[in-house]
C-alpha cells in the first residue's frame, strides 16, 4: 500500500471521516444558536410590551419608593434615618457626610413620546452637596462619574459649583421636566423655579439630552453631601403626555 506524505490511504479515510463528522456538529452549532438568538429576541420584545409608556402620577407615599444607600450598597428600610413621608412628599436623608442616597421608583416604567416631571427640594443644611434627577436601569448599582447603570440628566449643586452643576439654593422648589423630542433618542430637560417651565415658571437650565432605553426607573439622588443632616425632598413625580 503505497504513502501519501506519510498517511495511508486508510489512514486518509479515517481522516476525512472525522472532517465530516466535525463539519455535521458545526452545523448543528449553528443551528442551537441560532435558536437561542431567536429566544433572546422573543424575551426582548416580551419586555418592551412589559413596559408601556403610561400616564402616572407617582403616589408620596413610601410603599411606592425605594430609597438606595451608598454606604452599604443596598436598599434602606423606611424610617425617620432614612426615608419618609412628610406633608411636602417624600424626604430622603444623607447616612452620613460625604455618604449619599437615592431614591427611585420601585418599579420599572417607560417615558417614550412622555414628560417626566420631578418637583424637589434641596436640603443640604447651608452646606455643599450634588443633587442628581436620573434615569437608573440597574436598580441596585451605585452611581458615579461617568454614569453607572444610568443617565444622569444634570447635576445641580449647592454652595458652589462643581464640575459643570448649576447653582440652587437650600430650602427652595425646583420644577423638572424632561420632555422626549418625537421620532428621536432625544429629549429636552428644563429645570425651572416657581412652577415647571410650561406652567410659566422661571428657567434656570435646559439642555437637550440623548436616552436610548427608554424605560427605566425614575430617580434623584444625594450625593457628596458635606453635612451629616443633609437631605431632599421629592414633593411630585408624574408621567404625562403633556
Amino acid at each position: 500500500m503505497r504513502n501519501f506524505s506519510g498517511l495511508s490511504i486508510f489512514g486518509i479515510v479515517l481522516l476525512l471521516s472525522s472532517l465530516q463528522f466535525s463539519t455535521s456538529s458545526c452545523t448543528k452549532e449553528v443551528e442551537r444558536d441560532t435558536v437561542i438568538q431567536i429566544e433572546r429576541d422573543t424575551i426582548v420584545k416580551i419586555d418592551t410590551l412589559q413596559v408601556k409608556s403610561i400616564d402616572t402620577v407617582f403616589a408620596m407615599e413610601v410603599s411606592t419608593w425605594d430609597c438606595f444607600s451608598y454606604q452599604n450598597g443596598g436598599y434602606l428600610i423606611p424610617g425617620p434615618k432614612t426615608y419618609f413621608k412628610t406633608a411636602e412628599g417624600i424626604e430622603f436623608i444623607t447616612q452620613g457626610a460625604n455618604v449619599g442616597t437615592r431614591l427611585q421608583t420601585k418599579k420599572e416604567v417607560g417615558f417614550e413620546n412622555k414628560n417626566i416631571y420631578y418637583k424637589w427640594k434641596p436640603k443640604a443644611d447651608g452646606q455643599f452637596s450634588n443633587f442628581v434627577p436620573q434615569i437608573k436601569y440597574d436598580p441596585v448599582t451605585g452611581d458615579g462619574t461617568p454614569p453607572i447603570q444610568s443617565v444622569d440628566l444634570h447635576s445641580f449643586t449647592t454652595e458652589f459649583v462643581w464640575a459643570g452643576s448649576t447653582l440652587v439654593s437650600n430650602n427652595n422648589w425646583y420644577y423638572t421636566r424632561v420632555s422626549h423630542i418625537k421620532g428621536t433618542d432625544n429629549f429636552r430637560f428644563v429645570t425651572s423655579m416657581s412652577n415647571y417651565d410650561n406652567k410659566g415658571g422661571t428657567v434656570i437650565f435646559e439642555k437637550t439630552i440623548p436616552i436610548y432605553t427608554k424605560h427605566g426607573y425614575i430617580a434623584i439622588r444625594m450625593g457628596d453631601p458635606y453635612s451629616i443632616f443633609a437631605s431632599c425632598v421629592l414633593g411630585e413625580c408624574k408621567i404625562a403626555a403633556n
